[in-house]
């Protein structure tokens, strides 16, 4: 087996689109049986296209008993964002993908989405409601390192889900969502507003090191969700190391929820997580030992909450600097928003997206002068 790179971009690229280079999976003229594929974006231009469904690579020249052993979709190193938007390759569409839909929608096991840039902002009176979502078995999908945002407005019902798993998968099947940023999603019609859904999942669930922030919904029933999960009682959901902050609900402080596990049977595995001083109720608020709860934002320690120029970096003086809990190097975990290696520099890791490395030159290291 071989790994398969494909150019994905405006300037001189494999493909122009995501979704041309998409169709192409399934194709005996570009791969073989076993081979692991990677498209990689380039930041020559945005992409603009609505949505891309991720299911070929199953059957490769029309043989079912070929295919690909993995997908990835990623961004090459000199475009990927730097932790804030419209830094890097950005994904964003100028019309609307469809109600319940997603702009990137996966229907295959062993896809990784990486590294994207995904930007609402364009499809506020539009009826795209979700960002990612998994609608197969899904096993083996990891989504990381993405920044999602911006939606605002009416987009029918249901309200917006930012990565939604809308299919069950297997008990033997696992997901994992990492080191993503998801903020600004704002609902202004009479419904609920959510970041991370992996609620109807009955396999395992590994939700790491996510921030959230700014999840508005709107309606005095509809709930404000940072993350659910758990419905299914087969399911195992490890959450650690996320910071959620300021769910706002017009019900009140009872729709207000940083976290909720929807059925308390399922496994929860849990600790090291961050929920802000805008949840009341104690069973939303973070789960999990040495987790941190009604923390302000000031003691969060945000670069910038300011509308249109938001950095959710957190910086000197937060209070989720060496609060997080070592979760090794599966998956590549240990990768921050930032493409810091939080494993081979020896940080003691932080809770959220974001591992804070203080600036040598302020960090009041010692100095030494020598006078003849």
């Amino acid at each position: 087996m071989a790994t398969v790179t494909k150019t994905i971009g405006t300037s001189g690229r494999d493909y122009s689109t995501i979704a041309a280079w998409e169709a192409d999976l399934d194709e005996d003229t570009e791969y073989s049986d076993g081979d692991h594929t990677v498209g990689e974006m380039y930041a020559d231009s945005t992409f603009t296209g609505a949505t891309t469904t991720i299911n070929g690579g199953s059957d490769i020249g029309g043989s079912a008993s070929d295919e690909l052993a993995s997908v990835k979709l990623t961004v090459h190193a000199d475009s990927r964002h730097d932790g804030t938007a419209e830094s890097g390759a950005l994904l964003k569409p100028t019309s609307g993908s469809g109600h319940n839909i997603g702009i990137i929608r996966i229907d295959v096991d062993n896809v990784t989405v990486e590294w994207l840039d995904i930007s609402l902002d364009s499809l506020d009176s539009t009826d795209t409601n979700k960002a990612i979502t998994l609608v197969g078995t899904n096993d083996d999908n990891i989504i990381r390192n993405n920044l999602i945002h911006d939606k605002d407005g009416n987009p029918g019902s249901n309200g917006s889900f930012m990565i939604h798993t809308l299919a069950a998968g297997a008990t033997s099947d696992t997901l994992t969502i990492q080191n993503n940023i998801i903020y600004n999603i704002v609902e202004t019609a009479s419904d609920g507003s959510s970041a991370i859904v992996t609620n109807t999942w009955q396999g395992t669930a590994n939700i790491y090191n996510n921030t959230i922030y700014n999840i508005d919904s709107a309606g005095t029933s509809k709930k404000a969700n940072g993350i659910v999960y758990g419905n299914d009682a087969d399911a195992t959901i490890n959450v650690k190391n996320n910071l959620v902050a300021k769910m706002v609900a017009d019900g009140g402080t009872s729709n207000e929820r940083a976290y909720r596990q929807a059925n308390a049977s399922s496994t929860l595995n849990a600790s090291n997580n961050l929920s802000d001083d805008t949840i009341t109720n104690s069973a939303y608020k973070a789960p999990g030992s040495d987790s941190l709860q009604d923390k302000t934002l000031a003691e969060i320690s945000f670069v910038s909450t300011t509308g249109g120029s938001e950095d959710l970096h957190i910086s000197s003086g937060s209070d989720c600097i060496d609060a997080g809990v070592d979760l090794g190097t599966t998956n590549g975990v240990e990768i921050d928003i930032n493409g810091r290696n939080r494993d081979s520099n020896g940080d003691t890791w932080d809770i959220g997206a974001h591992e804070f490395v203080a600036d040598a030159a302020t960090t009041g290291a010692a100095f030494m002068m020598f006078v003849d």
